[in-house]
């Protein structure tokens, strides 16, 4: 039963992380039809401005809020200059572009921190372990855990109980509406680029905070990510992109449990393998294809 628990709470953990990610990208490609490959760059944006901030002796608390703060306004910048001329251009344009803006950012990272590894240095007690019993508890999967609630329950709040919000749901379910009733498409998706940015920012700070170290190429896997858990979801519904972050980092946690220590190598293909299996099974993934960012 111990092992069990202990198995619930680490794919809880890795789901969490995976649930932001995805929850991140489907918003904005419930607005503007968008899979944005370049989502990944921004969390690493974050944990350098987070290295940046604590290397010139600013605490962990400032530093957090102010790199979370960085990627917001980045990923508002990205949208402005790199999307938003872009309005209701095929989703092939779209497409490339956010290839291109992958690159353009991936090198200025690599410009301005180099290609080196970079060990991030987070507060000791992030390390620590909380036993319950015979149950040990890493204290980042519990900061993970509270960071997701705590992300996914100001989203609903924004989306679902705010004027604000309700502009962004009207744009998603009845773009060609909203102009008739006064809403400005322009603001609509900077608000929306503003929440995606925000919760990169989160999951940067979380994501290096496991592996300790970033490089300016550490973008790839958290995209892939995200991408499978929305896919796996249902494609441009939120819920499903919670969902499909949770089942992802299940099967994960699953497939490094049965798999014997000679196959772990092959795991990310297995999991592939079976994504691909629940796809067939549910083509229009786990919460259906509705589009719906609330």
């Amino acid at each position: 039963m111990t092992a069990l628990l202990q198995h619930i709470v680490d794919a809880l953990s890795v789901g969490s992380t995976y649930a932001l990610l995805a929850l991140g990208l489907t918003l904005v490609y419930s607005i503007m039809n968008l899979i944005n490959f370049g989502y990944g760059i921004l969390l690493v944006w974050g944990a350098y401005g987070y290295l940046g901030l604590t290397e010139v002796g600013l605490p962990f608390a400032p530093a957090v809020i102010l790199s979370v703060v960085g990627v917001t306004l980045l990923t508002m910048a990205i949208g402005r200059i790199a999307f938003r001329p872009f309005i209701g251009a095929p989703p092939i344009t779209l497409l490339i572009t956010s290839f291109a803006v992958l690159l353009i950012v991936q090198y200025a990272a690599i410009v301005a921190w180099g290609e080196a590894p970079r060990i991030i240095d987070y507060p000791g007690a992030f390390t620590e372990v909380i036993n319950i019993g015979a149950l040990r508890i890493p204290l980042l999967e519990i900061i993970t855990i509270g960071a997701a609630i705590g992300v996914v329950l100001v989203y609903f709040v924004i989306l679902n109980r705010t004027p604000l919000g309700a502009q962004v749901r009207a744009a998603a379910e009845i773009p060609d509406m909203t102009r008739l009733v006064g809403i400005k498409p322009g603001a609509v998706q900077m608000t929306v680029f503003a929440i995606s940015g925000a919760i990169a920012g989160v999951v940067g700070f979380l994501w290096f905070a496991k592996s300790g170290a970033i490089t300016p190429r550490s973008d790839l896997d958290p995209t892939l990510k995200a991408f499978i858990a929305i896919v796996l979801g249902g494609l441009g519904n939120t819920r499903g992109a919670l969902l499909g972050g949770f089942a992802l980092g299940a099967i994960e946690v699953l497939m490094s449990v049965v798999l014997p220590s000679n196959v772990l190598g092959y795991e990310p293909a297995i999991v592939f393998a079976i994504v691909i299996a629940i796809l067939v099974l549910r083509p229009g993934g786990i919460a259906g294809a509705k589009v719906n960012p609330a």
